[in-house]
């Protein structure tokens, strides 16, 4: 081969190169806060391939929907992202102490589906917790494994900071309201809280069906459903529409539930 043409193909593969490494240089970044059913069941597997496809960097601040709306009003971020309902949400940051701004101000859409799981250390030895069975363990009330056809050690429940949709949810849906045990052991993330629950017997607290693995006991609950919210301010930018376009489009062969649907946008 002349000398000529090695150079060619040299400058070729150089220019190539730098045209790569500038599309990946230049990806445009949506910075976003989000809860822990957000961040596990649709972020976590979506953020690569759609980053490779649409040249859209993900940024996740990973606080919980209860952050997020703060940060969102104070324009730190360009969404949030959490596993409950508008309402359910709005009603939760009055709960906590915060006002919100105006529903008008906030448009919100339903991006996809959530499934709460509780995890246990597998010493707990239960196959199955009624809805009951479940309200008396997270209100303190049933304090013993054996209170619910488990050996007899005591239950220590594991309780997520920064997972505080999944915290209100569980809260109204199983435990009709009632507050949380004042006995806990705290945990951030949920990745943080199921590290726990694997170290400490007798441990038990809320997770997500991707966390709900092997390395854990998943007890059988009634289902609980809850959809993932994704709220923003204003018209929504043209790289949201596109992450939102993804999530619906190529992005579906990468999650299980999680599925737009057009006509919940507020």
């Amino acid at each position: 081969m002349s000398v000529t043409r090695i150079v060619t193909r040299s400058f070729c593969i150089l220019g190539l190169l730098l045209i790569m490494g500038n599309s990946f240089a230049f990806a445009e970044e949506v910075k976003i806060g989000v809860g822990g059913s957000a961040t596990e069941d649709i972020f976590y597997k979506i953020m690569e391939p759609m980053e490779k496809s649409i040249g859209v960097k993900l940024v996740l601040v990973l606080d919980g929907p209860s952050a997020a709306l703060r940060s969102l009003d104070n324009d730190l971020v360009m969404a949030a992202v959490g596993g409950l309902s508008f309402q359910d949400w709005m009603a939760m940051m009055v709960k906590e102490g915060y006002k919100p701004g105006p529903p008008a101000e906030y448009k919100f859409r339903e991006i996809g589906k959530g499934v709460i799981k509780v995890i246990a250390n597998k010493s707990a030895l239960v196959k199955k917790l009624s809805k009951d069975q479940l309200k008396g363990i997270f209100t303190g009330k049933i304090m013993n494994w054996k209170e619910v056809g488990g050996p007899d050690s005591p239950i220590k429940i594991v309780y997520g900071t920064k997972i505080s949709g999944t915290n209100s949810v569980f809260q109204k849906e199983i435990m009709d309201g009632e507050p949380y045990a004042k006995t806990v052991l705290e945990a951030s993330t949920a990745p943080d809280l199921k590290a726990k629950v694997i170290a400490t017997p007798g441990a038990i607290g809320l997770s997500f069906v991707s966390l709900a693995d092997e390395a854990v006991l998943v007890p059988e609950i009634p289902v609980l459903e809850r959809p993932i919210v994704m709220i923003t301010k204003g018209e929504i930018p043209y790289s949201m529409e596109k992450i939102l376009d993804y999530i619906r489009g190529d992005g579906q062969k990468f999650l299980n539930k999680a599925v737009i649907k057009d006509n919940t946008v507020r």
